[in-house]
């Protein structure tokens, strides 16, 4: 600073310093309210990793947290999804909840903040309130650690509904509850009733920060889409689920970016279309880490885990797909 201001005129000085001064005040104060830019970060995604007293997929789970532990830093991993069908079952003590949590935690230990999401397999097994009771500790966690944490009341109409969503660094996540919990049922289901899901979830899109594009991410365990094959479609959504979900998101087809989920036991990609062929948002399924076959693949594809670069430097939020099997590294 004296070496700057030492060849101008007193006038001159005053001049420059107080132009200098605006300047660093308004840096401060964009520093405080505006979005940030040019800050990347990574999210891992996990699946289905059926924690239910098998050692094979409990030691490939248990590789799955390795793998995001020993590649945090060189991929900048700072957050993991654990999108459903976690864990089940178990006898006494040994409940597999308990024990996938347990393994999750290390990810915590490691820096790594993780986020479970409930499957249907826990509820089908009747295991929705041990998640509760298992989780809620790990949730109230959260709260205390993301930014602009909401989660709603679990217990509505008999059922521990696990609605909530945070903001990180820019990005909206969003993580709702559409799992049926109609017995033998392996469905998507909106809830749409007071306290439920479905009016949580339009409450939580229209109020949430929308500073840039494509900043609303959104975590389910079934993902938000149909094929138009009954077959298919009786483990995803129905046709009058999807339509309300596609005339709500399309008011915000510039906002949302991706709907990340599991249950398929596949690496899939599908893009939802408007009524009028308007592209609405993107559906990215990520397989299981134990490996199992399961059409249309037609080999073994490994123990998977996804990970996703964010980067809002631009005036959209961008995201690039990386899909490892893990089995190959091994």
């Amino acid at each position: 600073m004296p070496e700057l201001l030492g060849p101008l005129p007193m006038g001159k000085r005053k001049t420059w310093f107080s132009k200098y001064l605006v300047l660093l005040l308004l840096s401060a104060v964009l520093a405080v309210i505006g979005p940030a830019y040019g800050e990347t970060f990574s999210f891992a995604v996990i699946a289905d990793p059926h924690i239910d007293g098998n050692p094979d997929r409990k030691a490939k789970f248990e590789t799955a947290v390795d793998w995001i532990i020993s590649n945090k830093e060189s991929k900048d991993i700072e957050l993991t999804f654990v999108l459903g069908d976690i864990a089940w079952g178990g006898t006494g003590g040994k409940r597999n909840l308990a024990t996938a949590k347990k393994i999750l935690d290390r990810l915590d230990k490691n820096g790594i903040t993780y986020i479970p999401v409930i499957g249907d397999n826990e509820i089908q097994y009747g295991c929705e309130k041990e998640f509760e009771d298992i989780f809620k500790p790990h949730y109230k966690i959260l709260a205390g650690r993301l930014d602009n944490w909401s989660k709603a009341s679990a217990a509505v109409a008999g059922m521990y509904l696990q609605n909530f969503s945070f903001d990180y660094k820019g990005c909206h996540f969003v993580c709702p509850d559409f799992i049926t919990r109609k017995a033998s049922s392996e469905a998507g289901e909106l809830h749409d009733f007071a306290g439920g899901s479905w009016p949580w979830f339009k409450s939580d899109i229209e109020r949430c920060p929308k500073q840039k594009n494509e900043n609303i991410v959104i975590m389910t365990h079934i993902g938000m889409f149909n094929t138009g094959f009954e077959f298919a479609d009786k483990f995803v959504f129905s046709e009058s689920d999807m339509d309300k979900i596609k005339s709500f998101l399309g008011g915000y087809k510039d906002n949302v970016d991706s709907n990340y989920a599991g249950h398929f036991h596949l690496n899939w990609y599908a893009l939802v279309w408007s009524e009028l062929f308007v592209p609405l948002y993107h559906v990215r399924v990520t397989d299981e880490t134990w490996s199992r076959i399961q059409w249309p693949e037609i080999e073994d594809p490994g123990l998977t885990v996804r990970w996703v670069q964010a980067d809002n430097s631009g005036t959209k939020i961008s995201y690039h797909q990386n899909i490892e099997n893990i089995a190959e590294a091994l």
